[in-house]
């Protein structure tokens, strides 16, 4: 049986309500060998008895982290905030690092689990970071826009290789430095910006600033962070 791979999703603005996810994570968590569960919104009681069910979890993009669960007011640039999912995946992914669960974190999700773990947020690179690059592209979503720089050794290198790897990019907030105890900075856009952070420990606790999941057909090597996630997930299961 296929490791069962969470994947969170939004909750459209307008009526009537419904939830949504990009289907590029489903192929993605297909295509590295997992079977795809899309997570509704619960409370804590929920996300106790639905954890307990799945593999590893996924964490997708999506709109900006509300910023006072970082102890910050927000700046004037900060964008669209969705309560209900920032509470549900705050816990949930709390619920999942405490299970030794792997946990993948894709843009917004890279960003959700440090917050989680008690990190801040850069609210607008634009406006707060002088001499960035252009991290929100208007190419077609799977054109690799800019470089980042893995880092030798990290786990991330494992699966896309190290050094310059080019990648697309849909975000204007990013991990704030100095980053903590438990995370190293895995990859950097050529601005300094943190692309990508995991775990110091031996676990599968990885946030990418990309969205890798849509760049398969042209970036092949990004198949392989699915399939070492997916990979994780079927050993603690």
């Amino acid at each position: 049986m296929r490791p069962l791979i969470g994947i969170t999703c939004s909750l459209a603005a307008k009526e009537p309500a419904s939830y949504n996810v990009n289907q590029d994570y489903v192929n993605a968590v297909h295509h590295g060998g997992g079977e795809a569960v899309i997570l509704p919104y619960t409370d804590e009681q929920g996300i106790r008895e639905l954890i307990g069910t799945l593999d590893g979890i996924i964490l997708t993009g999506g709109p900006d982290v509300d910023p006072s669960y970082y102890d910050e007011e927000p700046h004037s640039a900060l964008g669209r905030i969705d309560p209900g999912r920032d509470r549900f995946e705050l816990e949930l992914v709390k619920a999942a690092i405490r299970l030794g669960m792997p946990v993948l974190g894709i843009c917004r999700g890279m960003q959700v689990l440090y917050v989680a773990m008690g990190g801040k947020l850069i609210q607008d690179i634009h406006s707060q970071v002088g001499g960035s690059i252009k991290h929100k592209q208007e190419a077609p979503r799977p054109h690799p826009s800019h470089t980042v720089t893995v880092e030798r050794n990290s786990k991330l290198a494992g699966m896309v290789g190290q050094g310059e790897v080019r990648v697309n990019s849909f975000h204007h907030q990013a991990v704030k430095e100095p980053v903590m105890d438990r995370f190293i900075v895995s990859a950097r856009a050529p601005d300094g910006i943190i692309e990508a952070i995991e775990f110091s420990e031996d676990r599968f606790v990885l946030g990418v600033q990309w969205h890798p999941e849509a760049m398969l057909t042209t970036s092949p090597a990004m198949v392989e962070i699915f399939a070492a996630f997916v990979a994780e997930a079927a050993a603690r299961r």
